[in-house]
């Protein structure tokens, strides 16, 4: 593995110098480059397509300092490249070698690659693909337990990169640098113990708790917006992409629908955004609101759940429970209002959405079992531990220790 990743380094840099096909200099320092990271070779392939379209319609609107450039593995027989887009044209391309996206050594070398071709003030970075949320599952390339993003069909099996790794990746590829901004177009994103775990690689993480349409972000709107470097950003990255689905939900209601057409009108994708400096404090915070109900949270007792906005279900099972509605129902008033200042700020903007499209039947009903309001929910999940999970493999309620987030929690004391 380490000589493949030597070889692609250099193909990756010679290839790169090699056919650089752009008519005016634009070779100083930008003021940002955005990787889109698009892991396409599953069954989203034809999807990436589309988005790769509307990424040419929005790279319209950049000037020639602002860089946005697209690394894509998609199904036999395409061939991975990387490449910019550059006023609706891919320019500077590179063809790749057949690799696994979900290797977290790629995505490191694809961010160290951006870094020395496209030097930058600030650098984002979009996740383009499957994922679910924090869960670890089985083996996934040369990294322990492995299930949250990407999801590479190419070599036979499946093969996905869990949070931690991505993290590390991250740091490595970055070197001194640091993102401003990741932004999960995937499902089930958002959850707070990932947030947490990418914490020191990111200023904000934007995306979603539950599940995002086959078609992702609207990027032909949405890319102006990932170049915004005013200190509320998220803001219109989020509402561009949640308005765009609030209106072609009605636009498209045989295609938008869960149950019935047109049964999802008037809702969108929730989605939000968290800032990783307010992390920390968030983190002390729930660990000393999680110590008041100590009783509710040992496996001879559970905390209320029922009819609490639920974005996620693992292996047949509701595990991803909104985090501030939770906490509210749970917890004195007093209590819980001594807690809120600090998500409030670890969570500084947010659009809740009761309803969205899903392709899970049990998340299906349960949607028209939710009794949540803006108001009363945080629009990022939390993983709690229940007995009913014990039978998986692996336990879930073992496996969110592997998280810095459980460091601060400590799950263990409560007889996890």
């Amino acid at each position: 593995m380490k000589k493949y990743l030597i070889l692609l380094a250099t193909a990756l840099f010679f290839g790169a110098c090699g056919c650089d096909d752009e008519d005016d200099d634009d070779t100083g320092l930008a003021e940002r480059t955005v990787l889109v990271y698009m892991a396409a070779d599953n069954n989203l392939s034809k999807f990436a397509d589309l988005d790769l379209k509307e990424l040419k319609e929005g790279s319209k609107q950049l000037g020639k300092w602002r860089k946005l450039i697209v690394y894509v593995n998609q199904t036999a027989p395409k061939v991975p490249y990387v490449a910019r887009i550059k006023n609706g044209e891919l320019v500077d391309s590179t063809s790749l070698e057949k690799s696994i996206t979900a290797d977290p050594a790629i995505l490191e070398d694809m961010l160290g690659y951006v870094r020395r071709k496209y030097p930058a003030q600030s650098y984002g970075l979009c996740l383009w693909g499957h994922a679910s949320g924090w869960a670890i599952s089985n083996d996934s390339v040369a990294y322990k337990t492995s299930r949250a993003y990407g999801l590479d069909q190419g070599k036979g099996r499946d093969y996905w990169m869990n949070i931690p790794s991505m993290a590390r990746a991250i740091a490595n590829g970055m070197g001194s640098d640091r993102l401003r901004f990741i932004l999960a177009d995937c499902c089930n994103f958002l959850c707070i113990e990932s947030a947490y775990e990418l914490r020191n690689v990111t200023d904000y993480l934007i995306g979603s708790p539950a599940e995002i349409p086959e078609r992702g972000a609207p990027y032909h709107l949405v890319v102006p917006t990932l170049f915004d470097t005013s200190a509320t950003f998220y803001k219109s990255v989020i509402d561009t992409y949640y308005d765009y689905y609030l209106d072609e939900i009605v636009a498209r209601p045989a295609y938008y629908y869960n149950k019935t057409h047109g049964d999802l009108a008037g809702y969108s994708v929730p989605l939000a955004a968290t800032k990783s400096d307010e992390l920390d404090n968030l983190a002390q915070a729930t660990a000393s609101l999680l110590e008041t109900i100590h009783d509710k949270l040992t496996p001879e007792d559970t905390i209320r759940q029922h009819r609490i906005m639920l974005y996620s279900c693992n292996w047949g099972y509701k595990s991803c429970y909104d985090i501030y509605q939770t906490l509210s129902v749970n917890t004195s008033e007093s209590d819980f209002n001594n807690w809120k200042p600090a998500f409030e700020k670890a969570v500084p903007y947010r659009r809740f959405s009761r309803k969205w499209l899903s392709q899970i039947t049990l998340m299906e009903d349960c949607m028209d079992q939710f009794e949540a309001t803006a108001d009363q929910c945080g629009v990022v999940s939390m993983f709690f531990p229940n007995k009913n999970y014990k039978s998986l493999r692996p336990n879930m309620n073992t496996a969110i220790q592997r998280f810095q987030w459980n460091n601060v929690i400590r799950w263990q004391q409560y007889g996890w």
